[in-house]
């Protein structure tokens, strides 16, 4: 009787652990349920709409018709979108390094104790904030080839200008301008994450390595980056998806020009799928630059992890 009893008393544990398994199991799931709706919904659907698209010649009036890989054929024979390639890649080698140096320094400075610090970090963080539309048109406006254009009209009074200029005219201006404008709006999030990063290093790490005679320099190699080295890998990978999707500063201030100089990846995808409606084209395109975003990735990741080891190897 006694092993009977115990025999029902372990299959009565083992129904009640697996209710409470069960039941943990469909609470989680309840719960990423509505998320994974939306990600199904709004990523992976579209995602698949647009590999299949990319195998048909598509647009919004005409009939489509399934043409194979002539899409993905068309476009590796098309300079204009290597130069737009090419345009990207450029903006991207400047400004992520730039952002980052940037966001460091000013990470470092707000660091330290100092009256109005706070009013700084506002400062810079806020842009982040702001829509597109209102800072590029505020900026357009600075940037304007008018004489009342806020940076002609300064620059003219002071004597640096003889008359206005435009500031959009030659591709070097051109992109001192969108990357400047880039730099300012977005380093704000950098520097905070900078900061936090910062904050979290214990202070005992400098206090030896200054017993042991490191000067600054020193210090921000061998203990800053190393403590910093996860968000730096993540900062990476934001600053290289917000480079290789610059549209709105190219929208506003050149639409991609003079001739095509400030044409980027995203802006030539817009002029082939909504311009000249050419959906399939325009699918292929986006897949070429899943591609070459990702492999820029890996190579700004390796080159960081590589630096930094090497800085903790020395």
């Amino acid at each position: 009787m006694a092993e009977k009893t115990d025999i029902l008393m372990e299959k009565q544990l083992k129904k009640m652990r697996m209710k409470r398994v069960l039941k943990r199991e469909l609470g989680a799931w309840g719960f990423l349920l509505p998320h994974f709706f939306f990600f199904v919904l709004f990523i992976v659907i579209p995602v698949v709409y647009g590999f299949v698209m990319s195998f048909y010649r598509w647009s919004l009036l005409g009939t489509t018709q399934f043409v194979g890989l002539d899409n993905y054929v068309r476009i590796w024979n098309d300079s204009r979108f290597w130069q737009s390639v090419k345009n990207t890649v450029m903006f991207a080698i400047i400004s992520i390094p730039l952002v980052m140096a940037v966001s460091m320094i000013f990470a470092l400075l707000l660091k330290k104790k100092w009256y109005g610090k706070l009013w700084l970090l506002v400062a810079f963080v806020s842009p982040t904030f702001f829509s597109s539309v209102g800072v590029l048109t505020t900026w357009r406006w600075i940037f304007s080839s008018a004489p009342n254009g806020l940076l002609n009209y300064y620059l003219t009074k002071l004597g640096l200008l003889k008359q206005p200029i435009s500031w959009f005219a030659t591709p070097a201006r051109a992109w001192v301008c969108i990357i400047g404008v880039t730099v300012w709006w977005i380093i704000g999030f950098s520097i905070l994450l900078y900061l936090g990063a910062l904050q979290r290093i214990p202070p005992e790490q400098y206090e030896a390595a200054k017993i042991d005679g490191a000067g600054p320099w020193a210090q921000f190699i061998h203990i800053t980056l190393p403590w910093m080295r996860n968000v730096l890998f993540f900062d990476v990978v934001r600053q290289v998806l917000l480079a290789f999707g610059l549209f709105d500063q190219v929208y506003f201030f050149t639409a991609g020009g003079p001739a095509g100089s400030t044409r980027t990846m995203v802006y030539y995808l817009y002029m082939v799928g909504f311009e000249r409606q050419q959906l399939g084209r325009a699918a292929a395109i986006s897949w070429y630059m899943f591609i070459i975003i990702f492999g820029f990735a890996l190579i700004n990741l390796f080159i960081l992890t590589k630096s930094i080891r090497g800085a903790e190897g020395e």
